[in-house]
């Protein structure tokens, strides 16, 4: 334990199959010709990270092989309450704002067959919670930072949550598969997109956002929600 954070050996590491000897985020230390590294940042490694605090022992295990959690087609797991608990505990203003966008993030994902938990901790990611705070307002109902079709700014801007949700869906989905949409198109980007190009979440780095580990922050999100609602 060094200032509060769990550190193990780099073998442990090795043994689960993770190789962060290249990764810069993950932080390292040395102790006794022993290098460790902290413990949490092998969630971003498919690994849920727990501690037990009666024996006070990291509790690790490998939780998905690649198109398990991180393919963007298919059914959410989480129910709507987790969702919103979820929400809460990052932001509990953003429920006050928009009381109804966990249920319009499962309904949406249902009907398209898109994975509503991806899409729900992709709007966490763009939205940081729903605080915001960058040239997209919340009057705007635009909660994945989907692009107009003149390429403005500002970004796109929707009437209702519901039809913001729907874009967003509808934007993943587009990347995700070659299905067509099961309700009338309303994200003005939807047509720009090489259909299929992105079946898993990794895919969406450098596409969706510049950041080339926009796709491990997304699945670092969702791993939080699903150990927060006991899934992992």
């Amino acid at each position: 334990i060094v200032s509060g954070n769990a550190f193990i050996p780099i073998d442990l590491a090795d043994r689960l199959g993770v190789d962060v000897t290249k990764d810069p985020n993950v932080r390292r230390i040395t102790y006794g010709s022993i290098v460790y590294i902290k413990s949490i940042d092998l969630r971003n490694y498919n690994v849920s990270v727990n501690w037990d605090s009666t024996t006070r022992t990291v509790l690790l295990r490998s939780t998905a092989v690649p198109g398990d959690i991180d393919r963007i087609t298919g059914k959410g797991k989480t129910s709507e309450v987790q969702l919103m608990m979820f929400l809460k505990s990052n932001n509990e203003a953003g429920l006050t704002q928009f009381p109804e966008i966990a249920q319009l993030y499962r309904e949406e994902g249902d009907r398209e067959v898109i994975n509503y938990d991806i899409a729900f901790c992709q709007m966490c990611v763009e939205t940081n919670f729903l605080r915001f705070g960058g040239s997209v307002k919340p009057s705007q109902n635009n909660f994945a930072n989907l692009g107009s079709i003149g390429g403005g700014a500002e970004g796109a801007s929707f009437p209702s949550a519901r039809i913001g949700v729907r874009a967003h869906i509808q934007h993943l989905k587009a990347y995700a598969n070659t299905e067509p949409l099961a309700q009338e198109v309303v994200d003005p980007r939807f047509d720009f997109v090489a259909r299929g190009i992105a079946p898993l979440v990794g895919m969406l780095s450098g596409r969706w956002n510049n950041n080339p580990q926009y796709g491990e922050i997304i699945l670092a999100r969702l791993k939080q929600l699903y150990e927060q609602a006991g899934l992992m």
